[in-house]
């Protein structure tokens, strides 16, 4: 069985555009949320959002793509470029059939927006502006950009799509389809999301406060985020710097409601369990989870009693904890932000914290690290995404050690 390994990052995010700048937040807590000064919010519950600031748009675009990228390409763009700088990789007429991506995206909800309001409005209404709502455009557009020959693949599993992509991203490596992918997800804000959201119940009033006795609801964001996979055999071959190493994924479906998890986290059960199985991994050896913990009632209880299931014993050595506090819901990237955050993690032995926590729950009875960053030795961690629809996966990623 072939091992795989990531050996670069890429990310644009509100608390950092690039990865060291990413890492910095993790380590000193510090948030990427803001008073949502770019949306109208009257009427809305939540008044803040994790919005990216003083982004850049990559260099060496022609007029061409910047005349027809979406924000949701350019996010995905400029995290492309950095993760391929990154794992010190250059795309070549002799390597580029060997390499693919797979991204998760819901597509440019912003620029379907602009476009059904121009049209309202009876104003210039370009309907080459909605070829971006598709959810395969932006990784076609990075595939494009940098001549990517190999396997190319989009998915949609709501807010779980980004961390769905890496696992399938290690499988096309396995099975001999590709040498190196490169594998995330990419979501803007837009309007719309915001009213969805909010006309849901999912807006918190206050602070986001995971696994708080008083969490009450979500901050939407937005965010870019890929990673660079290849085996480890070629990733030595060609001198590659290597962050951390892909262990295995779970997946799983709750078959049970819309937008609400399962109760017990049954779901969240099975993926953690079929992570594990497949990566030959005991419970013990597993020392930090990443946590989906969005800061929901339901969310945040049933992950906890999922983990409780899986763990047992064991939970009460777990550190788990959530950037969201620091990055907000970042949906379709939600999963490979997070993914990446937990990289970070082993590369630096270290567990971020999860912010604004005041208030235990019995519920929610696990450590997540409340508040403040903490070093930590540690050989596997885990990273876990839930989805409305109930569509659940878990990965694991090792330390790397030569």
């Amino acid at each position: 069985m072939k091992r795989i390994v990531i050996t670069g990052v890429g990310i644009v995010s509100p608390c950092g555009n690039n990865a060291e700048q990413f890492e910095a937040s993790l380590r000193l807590g510090r948030s990427g949320i803001k008073v949502n000064e770019w949306y109208d919010t009257e009427g809305f519950v939540s008044k803040e959002i994790g919005k990216i600031v003083g982004f850049e748009i990559p260099n060496g675009l022609s007029e061409r793509e910047r005349r027809h990228c979406s924000q949701v390409d350019f996010y995905a763009l400029s995290a492309a470029q950095e993760a391929l700088a990154s794992a010190e990789l250059k795309v070549t007429a002799g390597n580029c059939t060997t390499m693919g991506i797979v991204l998760g995206s819901g597509g440019a909800v912003a620029d379907t927006e602009t476009y059904v309001r121009n049209m309202l409005l009876k104003q210039n209404a370009n309907p080459s502006k909605l070829l971006a709502s598709n959810p395969d455009k932006a990784g076609n557009t990075v595939a494009a950009h940098f001549d990517l020959h190999g396997p190319r693949s989009s998915i949609m599993t709501a807010c779980s799509s980004g961390a769905t992509a890496i696992g399938y991203a290690a499988d096309f490596i396995k099975e001999g389809y590709a040498e190196i992918m490169l594998a995330g997800g990419v979501e803007s804000t837009s309007y719309v999301t915001l009213s969805g959201f909010n006309a849901l119940g999912a807006m918190c009033a206050g602070k986001n406060r995971p696994f708080d006795r008083n969490r009450d609801g979500i901050v939407l964001g937005e965010a870019g985020a890929i990673l660079v996979l290849e085996s480890l055999e070629h990733a030595l071959r060609r001198g590659a710097p290597i962050i951390a190493e892909f262990v295995a994924y779970g997946l799983s479906s709750d078959a049970h409601h819309i937008t609400a998890p399962h109760p017990e986290g049954e779901g969240m059960v099975r993926a953690m369990q079929q992570a594990l199985k497949l990566g030959k991994i005991g419970v013990e050896q597993i020392c930090y989870i990443n946590a989906h913990g969005t800061g929901t009632l339901l969310n945040d209880k049933s992950e906890s009693a999922a983990i409780r299931n899986v763990f047992g014993a064991h939970a009460d050595a777990l550190c788990v904890s959530t950037i969201k506090p620091m990055t907000g819901h970042t949906l379709s990237a939600a999963g490979a932000v997070e993914a990446l955050a937990t990289v970070l993690s082993l590369n630096g032995q270290f567990v971020p914290p999860t912010l604004n926590y005041q208030t235990p729950d019995p519920d929610c009875n696990l450590d997540c690290v409340p508040n403040f960053a903490r070093n930590l030795e540690m050989d596997y961690a885990m990273s876990n995404s839930l989805a409305f629809g109930g569509n659940n996966t878990s990965l694991i990623f090792k330390h790397y050690q030569d």
